[in-house]
């Protein structure tokens, strides 16, 4: 069975990317309301990737943080820019990588 792929953005992203395919789109209303929609995308045994605007992620990083630690390997969680990107973000992706692999592979010690 395919797994889906679902957006969770505000409304000219989840619009975006429901023009370009992706199975679900939400635009929560507030932090209560995205903790919520991503503990039950987390959740769910359907879902493949979940693409998270970046500033929402930010608004809920603890949670976000907590459900990224305590779920399975899927849904993958992806941060994307959104139209007004954050200068000061760490890089997500690095840690996802390094929790999977166990190795940090930007690191230049040999």
């Amino acid at each position: 069975m395919r797994k889906k792929v679902v957006v969770v953005g505000k409304e000219d992203m989840s619009l975006g990317f429901s023009l370009a395919g992706v199975d679900e789109a939400y635009t929560p209303d507030d932090e209560y309301q995205t903790i919520k929609l991503m503990e039950k995308l987390a959740g769910s045994p359907n879902i493949g990737v979940v693409l998270l605007s970046e500033r929402i992620a930010e608004s809920i990083r603890e949670e976000l943080d907590r459900i990224s630690e305590k779920k399975e390997l899927y849904p993958v969680i992806i941060e994307i820019p959104d139209k007004d990107p954050l200068t000061d973000k760490k890089d997500p992706l690095n840690k996802k990588i390094r929790r999977a692999v166990g190795i940090d592979i930007t690191s230049e010690e040999v």
